[in-house]
């Protein structure tokens, strides 16, 4: 009977341990580790967050919860030791004024990842109103570059789901990658 039940609880044990998944570490940008406060600049706290998730070597998650949160610019380069997800819930609002970026053909970029997901139903608003009016390359060939809003370059095995990408200046999107797009929404306001 005793080697009845050992061998039952063995077997349960099994089960339980076979059903439950890992979990991905959360680098929320909003914790007190990184600060980032909605209404604020979060370009360090996301970096610092992207950073530590990257070199994380299980699963990885960078959060951005609700809320608006200015951002002047990122790239995010791998290679990361582990599947890494950005997930946006709130709004990633880019400087209205082109200029204040150092890198004129990108505001958010992606580099050499494998097994990236952005998702999170969240917003990237590239503020493009001020770039429209600014903007004379249809007349002009040596005209100034203005930044696409999202950038993805070398990337595997990675996916873009849930995000919205609002008012770029330029192009919403530009990729030298072969991704599984699932649902990508663009929006512009009047042109």
């Amino acid at each position: 009977m005793a080697l009845k039940l050992s061998f039952l609880a063995m077997l349960l044990f099994l089960l339980l341990a076979s059903t439950t998944k890992a979990h991905a570490s959360v680098f929320d940008v909003t914790s007190a580790t990184y600060g980032a406060k909605p209404g604020s600049d979060v370009s360090k706290a996301l970096a610092k967050a992207w950073s530590d998730a990257c070199a994380s070597p299980s699963a990885s998650k960078v959060l951005i919860p609700s809320g608006t949160y200015k951002l002047k610019e990122a790239t995010f380069r791998g290679p990361c030791k582990a599947p890494i997800e950005m997930q946006v819930r709130g709004t990633l609002q880019a400087p209205a004024d082109a200029g204040q970026l150092t890198r004129p053909d990108t505001w958010v970029g992606f580099q050499y990842i494998d097994m990236l997901t952005l998702s999170g139903g969240g917003t990237f608003d590239g503020q493009g109103a001020l770039a429209w009016s600014q903007n004379d390359c249809h007349k002009n060939k040596n005209c100034k570059p203005i930044p696409v809003n999202l950038r993805f370059e070398f990337l595997t095995n990675s996916r873009v789901r849930d995000i919205t990408s609002l008012n770029s200046k330029n192009f919403h999107m530009h990729t030298l990658s072969l991704m599984d797009y699932a649902t990508i929404t663009t929006q512009a306001t009047q042109r």
